[in-house]
Order: structure tokens, then sequence, then C-alpha cells
């Protein structure tokens, strides 16, 4: 009796079938794993926006302390579109009438997130930068997330999120 040498059809068939449910088990268990890493850089990226625009407003106020926005209101800062929000991209700074995103110091407006409107100031009482996601059910973990992480990071910040919205005071 001879034996044959090399592989069955059996074998390769299920050797297929392993490498299969191997490769289904992967792709599977990463999917949430992805959606995760996709939250905490949207969460991140958030984060670090605030920050930056909430600095661009105070140093505006502390570099320009006599500036006046025509307001009763947080003279020094730039005003809002009276009434309502304006796009943060297009803030000017009452003190030296330049927007703030002008580049003339290296800094810029942040770029869009995906997946958020832009940024929105409003100069009430408080003022207020906003931020809202046109994917809720996709981002609403990132904005608590953020929530979470600007709140601790600075105890003079309050931060509510109402629903898909992520709201930063700037100013009392």
């Amino acid at each position: 009796m001879s034996r044959q040498s090399g592989f069955s059809l059996l074998t390769l068939l299920l050797t297929a079938a392993a490498l299969l449910a191997g490769l289904s088990f992967i792709l599977v268990g990463a999917g949430p794993s992805v959606q995760g890493q996709v939250s905490a850089q949207k969460a991140a990226q958030l984060v670090a926006q605030a920050q930056l625009i909430t600095h661009r407003l105070s140093k505006c106020a502390t570099d320009y302390p006599g500036g006046d926005n025509g307001t009763p209101l947080h003279r020094a800062y730039p005003r809002d579109a009276n009434p309502g929000p304006l796009a943060a991209a297009a803030l000017v700074c009452p003190g030296s009438n330049q927007n703030l995103w002008s580049g003339v110091d290296g800094v810029y407006a942040p770029a869009a997130i995906a997946g958020f409107e832009a940024w929105t100031y409003s100069n009430g009482n408080p003022a207020v930068i906003t931020i809202t996601t046109l994917q809720p059910d996709a981002y609403a973990a990132a904005v608590a997330a953020a929530a979470q992480r600007l709140g601790g990071a600075a105890a003079a910040t309050t931060i509510n999120v109402a629903g898909d919205t992520l709201t930063v005071k700037v100013i009392e």
C-alpha cells in the first residue's frame, strides 16, 4: 500500500475555514475598538480646540483691556452677531480691530472637525463657545468625554452637554 504525500482536499478546506473564522473574529472584535478610538480622537480634538479658542478670547481681553465691543457685556471680548452666536472663525478683537485668527502672530482658526458644525461664540452672560455634532449617534460619547475632560482641566470653566452640543463657558 502506498501513501499519498501532500495536502488532501479536506485539509485544504479545513484550513481555509479556520482562516476565515479567525479573520471574522478579528474584524468583528475590532469594530468596537475602532469606534472607541474614533470617539477618543474626536474628544481630544474638541478639547484642544475649545482650549485654543478660549485662550485666544482671553488673550484678546488681557492684551487689550480697554477694548470696547459696543455692548454692555464683556466689553474687552469680541461681540457676537447681536443677537445670536457668531462663527468663532469670524471673531474680531475689539482692542485691535483684527480677526483673532488673522495669522499675524502665527495662529489661525482651528480646522473644522469632521462630523461637527463650526464653533460659535455668544457674548452673553456668561460668554460661551458652542459646537454641535451633525452625527449624534456616532459622536455623543465624544461630546460627553470632551465635557468631562474640560471640566476637570480648569476649575473656572463650566461645561454643559445638552444632547449633541458641547458648550464651554469663556467668562462669567
